[in-house]
């Protein structure tokens, strides 16, 4: 895929039942189709969920998605979108977050993430710098959100890390669960929380140095100003 300004062109896919993870690449025509994380994960739980796929069904997907002002110097663009099937209406959700995940998330290196299938234990995903791995999670079993995220940025020595995490709710899939970031901010609609939950993911850990290319940087901080 040629740059497109605003995409750092990877999305990292997370297949938790084999503890497998790829990187993939969006066409250009998809980005300009489908824009932002909403739009995105939409297209993506289109073609990828069938319609009588349950909720807790492993072949859910649980997406987390950025837009192509995410981590750039644009007012809000710490944003990103939860999109899934959601407990409370068995049907598509896009669940908006604020804080600083979603840049974040970028500054690791990649626009999106697809998580699949359902882990055998309880596991968090660690994503830095373009690498990223699986870590056994069970020592994190019971904590709640801001528990969760503190020792997670203690344990893997960054303290500009984002941590968007399940509490005691979305383990055990209570179906209102939310899914909670930077402490103060929450993916809250349709149960978002419970889906992580059904996956045994408890937790992403996102930080980096990359920078959002900008297409034409003179013109973008003019407007952004």
């Amino acid at each position: 895929m040629a740059k497109l300004g605003g995409y750092m062109g990877k999305i990292l896919r997370v297949d938790l039942t084999e503890e497998r993870i790829t990187e993939e690449e969006l066409p250009e025509a998809t980005l300009r189709k489908y824009l932002g994380g909403t739009g995105l994960g939409a297209r993506i739980m289109y073609d990828e969920v069938p319609a009588g796929v349950e909720w807790s069904d492993p072949a859910n997907r649980l997406i987390w998605m950025t837009g192509p002002l995410s981590g750039t110097k644009a007012p809000g663009s710490g944003q990103y979108a939860v999109t899934t099937k959601g407990p409370l209406t068995n049907l598509f959700v896009s669940s908006q977050c604020n804080g600083f995940f979603g840049a974040r998330l970028r500054f690791a290196g990649y626009d999106a993430i697809i998580t699949q299938g359902a882990a055998k234990r309880w596991v968090y995903l660690y994503i830095h710098d373009g690498v990223a791995e699986l870590r056994d999670a069970g020592h994190l079993s019971g904590k709640d959100t801001w528990e969760t995220q503190d020792l997670l940025v203690t344990e893997v020595g960054e303290r500009q890390a984002s941590v968007s995490c399940i509490g005691p709710a979305g383990e055990n899939l209570v179906k209102y669960a939310c899914i909670c970031s930077d402490k103060g901010h929450v993916a809250s609609t349709n149960g978002c929380g419970a889906v992580m939950g059904s996956k045994k993911l408890k937790a992403i850990v996102v930080h980096g140095k990359a920078a959002v290319p900008i297409h034409d940087k003179a013109r973008f901080n003019a407007l952004v100003k």
